[in-house]
């Protein structure tokens, strides 16, 4: 375990690497830079002396060495859009409600969608599956702004019973967050109830009901069990998703989060912001898949990571 640790360890910083170097190249290979947008136009001498403050006229090996250096430090750079603070302000700043929206939003949905996958495996080609798998194909494929939109103009605008945007108060969560808890639930309703029907097939199953087992305890100490790795696999990856803000879904109900510097770092060719961005994507993202991996071991003795079985 601990050297497969290590090899992934490794793995991780090589693809830190490798992404590091497509996203610097593929910056600067787009044209224009940072001083170039009409609605704040400097005279030549003048975007001449800040590329020069910034270090943007070195070659780009110099300008990507430089700036790798400093992430090694924990130091991003300061914004374009935002000279006033460091990256690393910024991001902690306007990670906050995307965090806990979108951290909610999962946290809500994936235990509803897993009861609801539940209940259509374990009633299936009845009214009850067919609802969930309606339900479950709905979430999945209405995009998220149009249920973002059918949310507003239900509690918002016809009952007036929720505020239609905002951040500040508690009251004002609950429609983002039901809107980002509905595709970890459209999600986790699919993967159950096809992972449980799986295993509910399966001779053991048989067998443990010969023995004369509940059907309570097969289901949860048995089935669910061994339904549990493919709901695992999307979870870690789902949350880092969701937890790092949705573009939409923060630009329809107007909250400062982290999604739309996501847009504004490329259109302003903010590129330490942009860089900083996705590095945090790309880390999070191996991270989870590692700690995933380290889960299946412990969920189930029979996986071995790293080789035997």
């Amino acid at each position: 375990m601990i050297f497969y640790i290590l090899r992934r360890l490794v793995s991780v910083a090589v693809t830190f690497i490798v992404v590091s170097l497509i996203i610097f190249f593929m910056m600067h290979a787009i044209p224009g830079g940072p001083f170039d947008a009409n609605d704040m136009p400097v005279s030549a001498a003048v975007r001449e002396k800040l590329m020069a403050n910034l270090g943007l006229d070195q070659p780009l090996w110099v300008q990507y060495t430089r700036y790798m250096w400093g992430v090694l430090h924990f130091d991003f750079g300061v914004p374009y859009q935002s000279p006033g603070e460091t990256v690393t302000q910024l991001l902690s700043r306007a990670w906050v409600p995307s965090l806990v929206l979108g951290g909610l939003g999962v946290l809500i949905g994936a235990p509803l969608g897993i009861l609801l996958g539940m209940a259509a495996a374990l009633n299936r080609n009845t009214w009850i599956d067919y609802l969930a798998s309606t339900l479950a194909t709905l979430g999945l494929t209405i995009p998220v702004f149009v249920t973002s939109m059918l949310l507003i103009l239900v509690f918002a605008v016809w009952l007036n019973w929720l505020p239609a945007s905002g951040w500040g108060k508690p009251e004002r969560w609950i429609l983002p967050i039901t809107a980002y808890a509905l595709i970890p639930l459209a999600t986790y309703a699919r993967y159950t109830r096809s992972a449980m029907l799986d295993t509910l097939n399966r001779p053991f199953v048989t067998v443990l009901r010969a023995k004369g087992l509940s059907e309570r305890r097969i289901v949860f100490q048995h089935v669910l069990r061994n339904s549990a790795i493919p709901l695992v696999t999307v979870f870690l990856p789902m949350f880092i998703g969701t937890a790092t803000g949705s573009i939409f879904v923060e630009a329809m109900f107007r909250v400062p989060g982290l999604g739309a510097y996501f847009v504004s770092s490329i259109e302003g060719r903010d590129y330490p912001l942009e860089m900083a961005l996705m590095l945090m994507i790309t880390f999070m993202y191996c991270i989870a898949y590692l700690l995933s991996d380290i889960v299946y071991a412990l969920i189930n003795p029979r996986i071995r990571v790293g080789g035997t079985p």
